[in-house]
């Protein structure tokens, strides 16, 4: 049989379709694993990226956050300070700090010209990681002693701070003349540990 014969016979064309088959089964097993792979990276650099988006801005605050850790440490430092010069340390007992207040008062009150006439250290609140130490004090005092007592107490450190402070003038037959009775109640803040 010569070639042309045998290539245009009918048995030939199912061979050759065959044999196409086979080529195109071949390829096709080898283009749909890569197409999976490929796939299969392009989602997850996609998902790399949108994730990489959305910390960028955490990224960049903890950058900044790092460049600044200098100037935050030296702030807490300062604010450190200033808290240890207003409130008394979580380490002292509040009963110890109650009467350190007393005699910082009674010490103001000399300095003043003020007589006490009684005072007790009261129970006071905690709130916000501070407790307070309470002392309920009485005395007679003109308006000048009592600005001048006042003023006494703002320059402590740690802070005096005035709760509660009830003026009463005296009566003009008990020779008051202008004279107060005065009731207050003085706190000082604990830090609480």
């Amino acid at each position: 049989m010569p070639l042309r014969a045998f290539l245009t016979a009918p048995a030939f064309r199912r061979l050759r379709s065959r044999a196409g088959l086979a080529v195109g089964l071949s390829v096709l097993a080898v283009f749909i694993p890569v197409l999976c792979a490929v796939c299969y990276l392009a989602h997850q650099w996609f998902s790399a990226s949108a994730a990489l988006e959305r910390g960028e801005p955490r990224l960049a605050r903890l950058l900044g956050l790092r460049d600044a850790a200098d100037e935050v440490r030296e702030a807490r430092e300062i604010a450190e300070a200033a808290l240890s010069a207003a409130v008394y340390s979580g380490e002292m007992p509040a009963d110890r700090i109650g009467t350190d207040l007393q005699q910082r008062l009674r010490g103001a009150a000399d300095s003043a010209g003020v007589a006490i006439s009684g005072s007790q250290v009261i129970e006071g609140k905690q709130e916000n990681g501070f407790e307070q130490i309470m002392v309920a004090m009485s005395f007679e005092a003109s308006h000048e002693q009592l600005q001048q007592l006042l003023q006494i107490l703002a320059q402590q450190a740690p802070a005096v701070y005035v709760d509660n402070l009830v003026l009463m003038p005296m009566r003009a037959r008990s020779g008051g003349g202008g004279r107060l009775i005065v009731q207050a109640r003085f706190c000082v803040l604990r830090q609480v540990s």
